[in-house]
């Protein structure tokens, strides 16, 4: 069994092992690809039937929304992200926006929207503008017979989710699917866990996700949109050729049964509020997965002896993906350089 040491050898010549095949473990085995590695990935999940959250996810790439319920690292990790993204995404020939997003609440539930603003001014966060139902109706003309008011964050979007997970299978390695693995009877030279969810470490839990896709050509969305409410948050986020995803914020649950009828309708009656044009949406999916989370909703990079264990993106996955990467390959450096 070889160690990640002082004699590992240079990357051309680099074994990489890889425990998950979702955003991860696609990214860091492009990453090793790139540069000569041979990088074998195990993914536990049959491949017509993914199972991992960046599959099922809506990939917002948020920041500063995201700074009301996270600390200042995610807001810094997913700023240093989306300085990749772009160039990453254009490489890997992935649709993506990056055109800013929407926070609004129906005016019965204005003082969750100005409990928002508060909360963001006085945690200066960059980059927010309050919009009256003028600037509103001007960036999202959909949203003008609802709502009265929302919030503009800048440097927001979004991005294919299924489109990157495509591609990276391409150029990520090899990927052996129903294959669930322990890293301890792993032996390349360099062993990382991206098992999210599935992982073994103690400290983390899952956190279901559940979202809806639509069809709906009546809708013209451009941005993530974000509708606080006091029992049913929700977002929506735009795709080509007018899919949208919609979905709940969180459930601390790790049931990994289908959606049940209840959340279908709390999203469907949601989605109505923010349009009526999802009202004649054909349903093309209802999907749920768990969210990997550590105690402190932060995510982990980290050596547990031999295995470089990188988990914990909750609810931030894309939005802080490439931080996180760069986070890895930065200590696989250090050890080698000891």
């Amino acid at each position: 069994m070889k160690t990640v040491a002082k004699s590992t050898p240079r990357s051309e010549d680099l074994r990489v092992e890889i425990a998950g095949a979702g955003l991860l473990g696609r990214l860091l085995g492009w990453h090793y690809t790139q540069r000569g590695a041979k990088v074998q990935l195990y993914e536990r999940a049959r491949a017509d039937n993914p199972r991992s959250a960046a599959h099922v996810a809506a990939a917002i790439l948020a920041a500063p929304s995201e700074r009301t319920e996270s600390d200042a690292l995610i807001l810094s990790l997913a700023k240093m992200s989306l300085k990749r993204w772009p160039d990453w995404l254009e490489e890997l020939n992935v649709p993506y926006a990056l055109e800013g997003s929407i926070i609004t609440a129906h005016p019965n539930d204005q003082a969750l929207l100005t409990q928002f603003i508060s909360v963001m001014k006085r945690r200066e966060v960059p980059g927010v503008r309050v919009l009256d139902r003028e600037e509103l109706t001007s960036l999202e003309p959909d949203l003008a017979p609802h709502f009265q008011s929302g919030v503009f964050l800048e440097g927001e979007g979004w991005l294919d989710n299924r489109a990157l997970l495509q591609s990276l299978e391409q150029v990520c390695g090899s990927i052996s699917y129903e294959t669930p693995v322990e890293t301890k009877d792993l032996g390349g030279d360099l062993v990382i866990d991206c098992r999210g969810a599935g992982s073994d470490d103690p400290d983390i839990r899952g956190v279901r996700g559940e979202i809806l896709r639509l069809y709906a050509p009546e809708v013209n969305l451009r941005r993530p949109v974000r509708l606080l409410h006091p029992k049913y948050p929700l977002y929506v986020a735009p795709r080509p050729n007018h899919q949208y995803v919609l979905g709940a914020t969180q459930i601390e649950s790790e049931y990994e049964g289908k959606v049940t009828v209840r959340s279908a309708l709390e999203l469907l009656s949601t989605a109505y509020v923010i349009s009526t044009g999802f009202e004649e949406a054909e349903i093309t999916e209802l999907s749920s997965a768990l969210r990997p989370a550590y105690p402190d909703n932060n995510p982990r990079v980290y050596w547990n002896d031999r295995v470089l264990r990188v988990n914990g993106l909750y609810r931030c996955g894309f939005a802080i993906a490439p931080a996180i990467v760069e986070q890895a390959t930065a200590l696989v450096e250090q050890r080698c350089a000891s």
